[in-house]
């Protein structure tokens, strides 16, 4: 079945451009635009930070270790706790949609529905996978929740056994088998389908938890202790987990960050180098 666009200016474009113009490209154009928007959310201050004026009063950094965590234990209140959660869900959505990419747009070409159809089913499937992603700031949270001082407190106070020790926890989890089958699975071929609204929805929830599991080291541990508002590891981490999705060599990729991080975290615990983190704005 062709999934090819029909537009009003076909002939010319096509005289002009040499440019499909079918699902697939759209669906990554749209992937690319949507990814770019929530970047701009999150570094426009568009999206809810609970805790921020006070941070600020208190001289802690937005980039910070435990910097956010910090502000909605601060406010207490479910309403904070909802408003990290959206946060969390943009933050994660800007991260994970460039790695995201190459499997939407392979579910969308096999897709056998109308147009209409595939739309529905694409949208079904993104929601609900963000969804997920948004409900996984309970990890966060809780990890705040069960060390002493929190994640900002428990790294300054002990930066090298924080920062080195999630740097070995992650290196292993990436070698691990479980990480690795999950990889795998999320990297297979989809096969032709047609689902509708409800069957995407369950597949998006059941691929975002595979993400989350997948993603564990990487965004729960590593990026917790570094600072998740740190632009640079942001940009790093981002990078990391959408070319271990690559399905030639992915693989690769995913072993090689597991080995040069759990180098990292031993180097980390046993020379303890300046680590360049701060918690504490500069005045």
């Amino acid at each position: 079945m062709s999934t090819r666009v029909d537009t009003p200016f076909g002939g010319l474009f096509e005289a002009v451009f040499d440019v499909d113009v079918d699902r697939t490209t759209l669906v990554v154009v749209a992937m690319l635009g949507l990814d770019a928007l929530l970047w701009v959310l999150m570094y426009g201050g568009h999206v809810p930070m609970p805790g921020m004026s006070w941070l600020m009063e208190q001289g802690v950094p937005m980039a910070a270790p435990g910097a956010m965590e910090l502000g909605v234990f601060h406010v207490g209140t479910l309403e904070a706790v909802f408003g990290y959660a959206v946060m969390w869900g943009v933050m994660m959505g800007a991260m994970m949609l460039p790695a995201m990419t190459r499997f939407t747009r392979d579910y969308t070409s096999a897709h056998e529905g109308t147009a209409r159809e595939v739309v529905t089913a694409v949208a079904g499937f993104l929601a609900s996978y963000q969804v997920v992603w948004a409900l996984s700031a309970v990890i966060p949270l809780t990890i705040h929740a069960l060390l002493p001082g929190g994640i900002h407190g428990f790294t300054q106070s002990n930066p090298h056994l924080a920062v080195g020790g999630a740097l070995v926890l992650t290196g292993l989890f990436q070698l691990s088998k479980p990480k690795q089958d999950l990889l795998r699975d999320c990297c297979a071929t989809v096969e032709s389908h047609a689902e509708g609204l409800v069957d995407s929805a369950t597949r998006g929830v059941e691929h975002g938890i595979e993400c989350v599991v997948i993603c564990f080291g990487v965004f729960f541990l590593v990026m917790l202790f570094v600072g998740e508002m740190n632009f640079f590891w942001m940009v790093a981490l981002t990078t990391v987990v959408a070319m271990e999705r690559i399905p030639s060599w992915g693989k690769e990729i995913s072993v090689a960050v597991g080995v040069v991080s759990l180098l990292a975290g031993v180097v980390v615990l046993v020379v303890q180098p300046a680590l360049g983190i701060g918690f504490t704005m500069a005045m």
